[in-house]
Parts: C-alpha cells; sequence; structure tokens
C-alpha cells in the first residue's frame, strides 16, 4: 500500500494569452504528497504554487487548461485518477478527499448570510447525510471557535474569526489532504501565529495531509515537515524541512533565505537581494530557468535536463552543480 496520499506526474498547467499563445504556469511537474505529512511549498509570486493547488483541485477554468499529466489521490482502498473524473464524481471527490482553504479566505464568506448557513449549504452540495448542527458545532469548535459564532453573519468577525471559520468549512466534510494558499495573508503576527498552530494541532489530532503553499519561508519552517522550493512552475529543492533551512542545495533557495532576517541573523549582516525577473513562461526555456539570475551559473546550465541531483537523505535539487557548491561550502 502507498505511503504517499497523492501522486503528480509530469503535470502541465497552461494559461491562455490574448494573442492565442499560453503561459506555461505548470512546467513537467513531478511530487508525491505522503500521508499524514505537512508539505509546505514555497516560492515568489508568481511562480506557480496557487496554479498548482487549483490544477489539483480541477478548479482551472476554459480556455486555461491542464495539458498534460497525472494527479493520482491513493484512496484507502483504490486510486483515483483526479483528471478522469466525471462532474459529479468531481463533486464528491472535492472536501470529501481534498479540500483548500482559499488565499484571502476570509474574503469568500457569503456577507448576507449567517455562519451556520454556509455550512448547510456545503453539506447539501456535497451530499452529507448527518446531524448538520453537530457537525457545524464540531468543526467550529476544533477551528479554536464556539458553537455561538454560528449565528453570527461575517461582518461580526475579526479577521482572525474569519479565517478559523474558513478552516473549519474546509474540514466539515473530513478530507484526508487538506491545501492551505496562504491562509495567514493580511493577518497581524500573533493572529498568524494563532492560525498557524491551530493548523498543526489540527494535522495532528485529526492525521490530516497538508500542502501549505506561502512565500514566507519562516512561516513555512513553522508548519513543514518537508519543504518545496517553486520557481518558474516547477520545485526545484525539496527534502526534510531542517536540511532545506540549514543546508540549501539550490542558488534559488540559498538566495531566499539570504533574504531573511532571524532572530539568529548576527547584528550588521547584510540581507541579500535577488537581482533580476523571473523567465517569460510564455516562451521555451532550455536547460535551467534560474540561469539568468543565478550567481553561479556555468554555460552547461542551459543544456541542463532538469534530472534531479540527490544531495542528502530524502533531499532533492534541480541543479547541476548542486553537490559541488554543498561541498564547496564545507
Amino acid at each position: 500500500m502507498s505511503d504517499d496520499i497523492l501522486t503528480i506526474r509530469n503535470l502541465e498547467t497552461d494559461y491562455k494569452l490574448d494573442n492565442g499563445g499560453y503561459v506555461k504556469a505548470i512546467r513537467s511537474l513531478d511530487l508525491d504528497v505522503r500521508k499524514g505529512e505537512s508539505l509546505a511549498l514555497v516560492g515568489e509570486s508568481g511562480s506557480g504554487k496557487s496554479t498548482l493547488a487549483l490544477s489539483i483541485m480541477r478548479l482551472i477554468d476554459r480556455p486555461n487548461k491542464i495539458a498534460h499529466g497525472e494527479i493520482i489521490f491513493h484512496d484507502k482502498d483504490r486510486d483515483i485518477s483526479v483528471l478522469k473524473l466525471g462532474d459529479l464524481d468531481l463533486r464528491v471527490f472535492r472536501w470529501k478527499k481534498i479540500a483548500m482553504i482559499f488565499q484571502s479566505a476570509m474574503n469568500i464568506l457569503n456577507p448576507v448570510m449567517r455562519v451556520e448557513n454556509q455550512f448547510f449549504d456545503t453539506f447539501v452540495a456535497h451530499n452529507i447525510e448527518d446531524d448538520y448542527n453537530q457537525r457545524i458545532d464540531k468543526y467550529l469548535t476544533i477551528a479554536g471557535l464556539g458553537p455561538k459564532v454560528r449565528r453570527l453573519y461575517p461582518h461580526e468577525l475579526s479577521g482572525g474569526m474569519k479565517q478559523r471559520v474558513s478552516i473549519a468549512l474546509a474540514l466539515s466534510c473530513e478530507p484526508e489532504l487538506l491545501i492551505a494558499d496562504e491562509p495567514t495573508t493580511a493577518l497581524d503576527v500573533v493572529v498568524q501565529r494563532e492560525i498557524l498552530f491551530e493548523l498543526k494541532q489540527l494535522k495532528r489530532n485529526l492525521n490530516l495531509s497538508i500542502i501549505f503553499i506561502t512565500h514566507d519561508l519562516s512561516v513555512a519552517s513553522a508548519v513543514s515537515d518537508r519543504i518545496g522550493i517553486f520557481y518558474a512552475g516547477r520545485i526545484v529543492e525539496i527534502g526534510k524541512k531542517g536540511d532545506v533551512i540549514s543546508r540549501p542545495a539550490h542558488p534559488y533557495a540559498k538566495l531566499l533565505l539570504g533574504s531573511i532576517i532571524t532572530l539568529n541573523t548576527p547584528r550588521g549582516t547584510d540581507l541579500v537581494s535577488l537581482e533580476g525577473s523571473p523567465p517569460d513562461l510564455s516562451k521555451e526555456i532550455t536547460g535551467c530557468s534560474f540561469y539568468d539570475r543565478c550567481p553561479s551559473r556555468v554555460k552547461q546550465c542551459l543544456s541542463y535536463n532538469l534530472e534531479p541531483v540527490k544531495v542528502g537523505e530524502d533531499h532533492y535539487v534541480e541543479c547541476l552543480r548542486a553537490q559541488e557548491l554543498l561541498d564547496s561550502e564545507e
């Protein structure tokens, strides 16, 4: 039986341009998500993180498209090919197997409906046969709120409370995998800490698998078991949290880590800036997509076939010089 809950192979997702061409937002991506783990995906805006989440949920609208690949959900007794599900099966699959907390989730609540009615609509849409009131109270409590919240309107809730309601809604159909897309965006640091703590508790108590999408490495390190570094539609480095944070192997990951300050950063340390812009994904990219911005590039990088290099136990990097650069630092 597979130890993975989700397997993605050779996934390509395209956004259509006005001129008829396409932007390849996800490019031949492979990824395995393990049962019971929290996997953080980190990268700058536009790198493809949210597009990957929407692709997994089959929420890419026409004329945009999932052009190629496989997304396999490993259910308890069978493998489900997500991209082959019909409309009715897909409706059942969403929220019951994989649920999502959307970016700016506190804005998704209907402002003229009480909290409980938003749950009722979810249960009806997904054919939940249960005591609705009991289920609402259960998941509001799990998300750190009391049952009284159910009778409130969104305008009566604080930002942190709205975010918790969104988490409760995502969990209310009891999925096995939760995708959290920037769930702490626009929250102050105190509420952010509380939300991250709630997600860690939920993972442990409900045995959830979580894909946590963020642009903040410090947030990723607080919630994850593994970290994947996203760049130009691909995961260029992935490994255990401690390895990626303390021993980054891809030049992009090194620059990301060098651009943040922590309590352990020595006084007077200069923060690193990342010069240039990501590549134009509407054009064909040959070799390493980070080439133009990479301080360690060599000509051979232009013909690199993007084969992941193993640089440690469960630590893989898409970089021709990864091991050489790590050895030079030791």
